[in-house]
């Protein structure tokens, strides 16, 4: 009972900060048709609607997102159930347990925050590619927007997102160019992407229209 509440804790937690960054993405998306995101749709705003509850809860249950997240907590439960049949088998103390398990859980600390830092990130790039994708399809005439990666520079910035900064032109790409980029980027790294943005742990990339 007591792996099973962690995980939940954790799930929770990251769950509720990706709610907030879903919105947080497609509202300032929005704000940049310098538009009011109001409660029902109208011809000069962009709306957060049914429609997106339900996006943002297809990318939480990893239709989209990465599932490293997941894996990362299932590695965590089965160390955390080994320690307890350990301790069991040894007859330790409850003490001994105890901290034996927060060894357990120290040792993934890392890992944890930097995939739900990354899923934070991803998942309020979808949001706003989301608010981009409303605005592009109310325009008339239609026109597609073309779009770039602002990569965060540092020293976390890996080599695949150096050369993503460098490949991307200033008037931008489409969105089906700018994916297939990140997957040829992302191939030749041998890295696995998903979802629109494409990221991976340990990254700082925001997407951005090109006007």
């Amino acid at each position: 009972m007591l792996l099973i509440g962690l995980v939940k804790k954790i799930k929770e937690i990251v769950r509720e900060a990706q709610r907030k960054s879903y919105i947080h993405g497609f509202k300032s998306a929005a704000d940049e048709f310098n538009v009011k995101i109001t409660k029902a749709a109208d011809a000069v705003s962009i709306s957060f609607t049914q429609e997106d509850e339900n996006a943002l809860q297809a990318i939480q249950d990893g239709k989209v997102q990465s599932r490293s997240y997941a894996e990362t907590t299932n590695k965590l439960a089965i160390r955390l159930n080994s320690v307890i049949a350990e301790s069991i088998a040894e007859g330790r103390s409850i003490n001994t347990t105890v901290s034996e398990m927060q060894k357990a859980v120290n040792m993934e600390t890392g890992s944890l925050r930097r995939i739900a830092r990354t899923e934070i990130i991803n998942i309020g790039n979808e949001g706003r590619l989301a608010a981009y994708k409303k605005e592009e399809a109310a325009r008339r005439p239609k026109k597609p927007f073309r779009f770039t990666l602002v990569v965060a520079s540092g020293l976390r910035t890996c080599d695949a997102h150096r050369e993503l900064a460098t490949r991307i032109p200033a008037k931008g790409l489409l969105m089906d160019e700018l994916i297939e980029l990140q997957m040829t980027v992302g191939s030749a790294h041998g890295m696995a992407l998903s979802g629109n943005s494409l990221l991976h742990p340990n990254q700082r990339t925001t997407l951005m229209r090109v006007p």
